[in-house]
């Protein structure tokens, strides 16, 4: 049975460390990897808002080794075989989304469409709750003017985990991006810039697009 991976806000929780920011070794190849992107709906979700967080999923996942290449679903028919795709969902769609007859959980940010044993090729991030974590949990001083900038962060982070999803065995970690619950230093570390995969999560995520690409 396919079970949805949850991104989720918990409170402040105990502290955790973060393994430093993983860097490929200087000989070793660096991965492609091509995802199409989607948002059904462009009315609810701000473009200039998604485009921005996907530069910084490009960003994060550089520092992991990776390079990602964004496609537009208008192309992606030209492009042959796109690996993976993405879907930003709007606030009316994420109540509706199934997977397997089974209701995503109301404080999920995403999920990603797998099983234990054999992972997925789509994951989905929800705006709408995004957009009230990074309202709610990072502009503490409420300044409007902020509001955008701390949507972008926790949107781009949360591509990012679900898209790692499609890329690592099943579950999650204890430290890093890859954490089930983000507490309010997770989220002060993502908008440093500071919340990445592990070294070892890394590895695994080049590992494996390696192997993929060499089939």
């Amino acid at each position: 049975m396919r079970r949805p991976f949850r991104t989720q806000i918990g409170g402040l929780v105990m502290v955790v460390g973060l393994t430093g920011l993983a860097q490929p070794a200087a000989a070793d190849p660096i991965p492609t990897l091509r995802i199409v992107l989607q948002i059904p709906d462009h009315r609810h979700v701000p473009l200039n808002i998604v485009t921005r967080a996907a530069d910084e999923v490009v960003r994060i996942y550089r520092e992991a080794g990776v390079n990602i290449i964004w496609i537009d679903p208008r192309q992606s028919s030209g492009t042959g075989d796109p690996g993976f795709a993405l879907v930003v969902v709007p606030g009316e769609m994420s109540g509706k989304l199934t997977v397997e007859g089974e209701a995503v959980a109301g404080d999920a940010l995403g999920l990603a469409v797998g099983t234990r044993e054999h992972r997925g090729r789509l994951a989905y991030v929800f705006y709408n709750r995004v957009e009230r974590i990074a309202r709610t949990r990072l502009n503490m001083s409420r300044q409007v003017e902020r509001d955008d900038i701390y949507t972008l962060v926790v949107l781009a982070h949360a591509m990012a985990h679900e898209i790692g999803h499609l890329l690592l065995p099943y579950g999650h970690s204890a430290t890093g991006l890859m954490r089930a619950d983000w507490n309010a230093k997770d989220l002060r570390l993502a908008a440093d810039g500071r919340l990445n995969f592990t070294s070892e999560q890394a590895e695994l995520i080049r590992g494996g697009l390696l192997t993929r690409a060499a089939r």
